[in-house]
């Protein structure tokens, strides 16, 4: 269908649209041309787009944010008319078509586009790029959408002590450009979709090495260069065993000409998968004692972005509808990587343990969606980068490599990637690339599992295992392995397992003999949520940490937090199961996982009446584990991060102990994260604080450093504080990532009296901030300051609900909204639950 020539409203770019330009537009290159010496509000750019032209009928637009200077369209200049909000409108001729668009656009402090940030330290100044999903046009005029690949050579004028780097290497050493400036010249790039075109720049630090002929660098802004020093070893071996696993199994080697690193400073998202500049936040330099499930962790991001080297950037999705193509299978193979490429071991048990959870949370919510979901406009597709693609995406991912085998499977994943070479692809390719090597219905798979949201429940009911009927939530084709145990001495024993099947027609089978435990789904093969039997319920409770098999453990676990959101299982029986059960857990990050989710369970889903008794018995339990746990083990730390985590205002002494570097266990040193965890702990908690923020800061005087100061600042219990903070939330004065900071700090539970007032205030400025053209801090604030801690639920309900009848929000503003209001609903009937029993 032709475009009508209506622009969508605002600054973003709809499926029309975009279907309707890569009909016409193709063979896309661009020349572009930045100096980032003009100022420290702006920067100058220049872009040459070649393309061709189908009919030269069709009305054709670029996508730029900037302010333009010049626009000329094959050797005709372009009045001040072909710039329209963020489209320029050209008139193309049919064949080839050279575009120069010349203008200025704004560094952002948002994450967004080309983020500045300037390091308190040094005063050094660092940029770098974020684009996914539409911000590639804030930066240079193109093409915003995927599915017009192109390729780009990049020239960058920095200060001339500026490192540069960017998706391919620097065709020579940077020329200098007068005035202490340099200019770097980078090699034309294999096609990319906008999203994925990256740079940064500033005196980064760089560590070199290589792996089977590919250049690898890490690099790191100078604060920070002594810890990636130090960690490198660890990160080049991560690297090249996931180049050469990757490689191995889609029979493909790494198809980019090198493979960077950059950690960048207030990054927002974890990582991005830039090809040849991968970007990395910068938690990921550890400046303070982690445990091997922190470096596990990081090992799980630095294989996710890996993936997408051939799921993303060699292959893309045509639009963003597909989203689930790039996320979910980089998602699932950086969990099956982990065997071979880390000292972790298999991490699908990690998997179930702490990410389903958070998939199956995401179905429980009004918002839930199916994994592949119709995207209107880049909004949509900025608002579907969650859980239930990524997360719940994995899942079934890893369900339909089960049933059609893992060679199949394998084997249709490598004719996916050989047949979209370097090009765009969406479902029915992937489907059709399945079909060659499998027997298996691909088509009911789709249907069920990628086209249908929610997730289904199995429960065992008087002797049968049962596919819950619900009424948003269709039933699927199932078979679950149900393991059943024993108790025997005070301990279980695995009695039998059996396979049933289920599906729409037979949505109940019955289950061989007696046992007191029942787990459905006990190896987590399927993505369902299980609810236990009340039977088998009561014994996990008492008996849990006698169960000898981590996955059906991690199943059940799964299974009584789901009963603590569903209002089923009070939260202080979770918390005692955690205390008793728990605490026995040999995987220090699944310790950690539980321990954190108890705390949860008490300060959110229980009754408040209750919280401070449960929190000092959460105290007394982790202090007697910690007391017997092995000197210098990573669950001694976990176990002191959690002890400080729970500390009230009676344990002032051991809390500014702490900040002033006085550490009761000889063993644990005082690092700035356990030093920061107790000064926010104690200002949660109506402490004396002005004194230890200035030892903290003088110990961590950076902009971490200065992040945990403004969350600290902002929890203490006070008008004041509480003031001060929305001040600054609302205010201009700090970055995106400074304000989430004191965003965290201003929520927190226990001040329901002091926060009561923002409630009001805060339902009347999303209005405005949503209208403001900051789209990125109008999402963070709205998840961010949600009433959910108030003494008036009831009218921040309807109020909200009146809010979101009024149509005022933008959609995904309004779809966080609906998520924070579910939220408040399901804290308030768990709090209810808790209060019942």
């Amino acid at each position: 269908m032709p475009f009508d020539g209506r622009f969508a409203s605002g600054d973003k770019l709809t499926e029309h649209e975009a279907a309707a330009r890569s009909a016409e537009v193709f063979d896309v290159h661009y020349a572009v041309e930045l100096d980032l010496t003009v100022g420290a509000l702006k920067f100058a750019t220049n872009t040459e787009v070649r393309f061709q032209a189908r009919s030269g009928d069709a009305f054709a637009f670029l996508d730029f944010a900037g302010q333009v200077e010049s626009v000329e369209c094959n050797g005709r200049e372009l009045g001040p008319d072909a710039h329209e909000g963020t489209r320029v409108r050209l008139a193309v001729r049919p064949g080839g078509n050279t575009v120069r668009v010349a203008g200025f656009a704004a560094y952002s402090r948002t994450g967004e586009g080309l983020h500045r940030f300037q390091d308190p330290l040094d005063g050094h100044v660092y940029v770098h790029t974020k684009f996914e999903p539409f911000a590639a046009h804030r930066v240079y005029a193109c093409f915003d959408q995927p599915d017009l690949k192109a390729t780009v050579e990049l020239t960058v004028t920095a200060d001339a002590g500026w490192v540069v780097v960017a998706n391919t290497a620097v065709e020579e050493p940077p020329t200098p450009a007068g005035g202490e400036r340099s200019t770097w010249h980078f090699g034309r790039t294999p096609p990319l979709p906008p999203y994925l075109v990256a740079f940064a720049a500033g005196p980064f630090r760089r560590l070199r090495s290589s792996h089977r002929a590919v250049p690898l660098a890490l690099y790191a802004r100078g604060s920070l260069f002594a810890e990636l020093t130090r960690d490198a070893p660890e990160l080049f071996d991560v690297i090249g065993r996931g180049l050469d696993f990757y490689g191995r199994l889609f029979d493909l080697p790494y198809p980019f000409t090198k493979y960077d690193h950059v950690f960048a400073p207030e990054y927002v998202f974890g990582g991005m998968e830039h090809p040849g500049c991968v970007t990395l936040n910068e938690r990921f330099v550890f400046r303070h004692r982690v445990t091997a499930q922190a470096r596990r962790k990081r090992a799980e991001v630095l294989l996710h972005e890996m993936a997408h080297m051939w799921f993303g950037d060699y292959v893309t999705m045509r639009w963003w509808d597909d989203l689930w193509l790039n996320e979910a299978f980089a998602t699932m193979m950086a969990v099956v990587a982990q065997a071979e490429t880390t000292p972790y071991g298999e991490g699908w048990t990690a998997f179930v343990h702490q990410a389903l959870p958070a998939a199956r949370h995401a179905d429980r919510l009004p918002t839930g969606h199916a994994i592949r979901v119709e995207t209107a406009d880049t909004d949509a597709a900025r608002s579907n980068l969650g859980p239930i693609v990524y997360l719940r995406g994995a899942a079934v991912l890893h369900d339909l490599a089960s049933r059609v085998g893992w060679e199949t499977f394998v084997a249709g994943v490598r004719t996916f990637l050989r047949t979209h070479a370097w090009g765009n692809a969406g479902l029915d390719d992937f489907v059709a690339a399945l079909r060659k090597v499998s027997d298996e219905n691909v088509d009911r798979w789709v249907g069920e599992w990628l086209l249908r949201r929610g997730v289904n429940t199995v429960e065992v009911v008087r002797g049968r295992l049962v596919q819950l009927p619900e009424p948003e939530v269709q039933p699927r084709h199932l078979t679950i392995r149900v393991a059943a145990f024993v108790e025997r001495e005070g301990e279980l024993v695995l009695r039998h397992r059996e396979h049933v099947s289920l599906g729409p027609r037979e949505s109940d089978r019955d289950l061989a003999g007696f046992a007191d435990l029942l787990v459905p789904n006990d190896d987590a093969v399927r993505h369902v949520k299980v609810r236990l039997d009340p039977r088998s319920r009561g014994t996990a409770l008492r008996h849990l940490s006698t169960l000898d098999d981590q996955r059906a453990r991690a199943v059940v676990w799964g299974s009584l937090w789901d009963d603590v959101l569903d209002a089923r299982l009070p939260a202080r029986s979770y918390a005692a199961a955690v205390l008793t059960h728990g605490v026995r857990e040999d995987d220090v990050g699944v310790l950690e996982t539980l321990v954190e989710r108890a705390v949860r369970a008490v300060e959110l889903y229980g009754d408040p009446r209750r919280r401070g008794r449960l929190l000092d018995a959460v105290a007394r339990r982790v202090r007697a584990q910690l007391a017997g746990a092995a000197p210098g083990s990573d669950r001694r730390l976990v176990l002191a991060r959690a002890l400080v985590g729970v500390g009230q205002a009676e344990d002032h002494g051991l809390l500014s102990d702490l900040v002033r570097g006085r550490s009761p266990w000889p063993d644990l040193e005082v690092d700035r994260d356990l030093r920061w965890r107790a000064v926010v702990r104690l200002a949660s908690a109506g402490g004396e604080v002005d004194g230890l923020l200035r030892v903290a800061r003088e110990a961590d005087p950076g902009d971490s450093g200065r992040r945990n100061a403004l969350t600290a600042e902002a929890a203490r219990p006070t008008r004041a504080a509480k003031e001060e903070a929305w001040t600054r939330v609302v205010g201009e004065d700090l970055s995106l990532a400074e304000r989430k900071a004191v965003m965290v700090g201003l929520r927190q539970p226990g001040q329901e009296t002091l926060l009561t007032p923002y409630a009001d205030r805060y339902l009347r400025a999303l209005e405005s901030l949503a209208a403001a053209g900051e789209p990125e801090f109008a999402l963070a604030f709205a998840r961010g300051l949600y009433p959910r801690f108030t003494t008036d639920d009831q009218v921040v309900l309807a109020r909200t609900d009146r809010l979101l009848e009024s149509g005022s929000l933008p959609g995904n503003v309004g779809k966080v909204v609906r998520e924070e209001r579910a939220e408040l609903t399901l804290m308030r009937a768990a709090r209810a639950c808790d209060a019942a029993h």
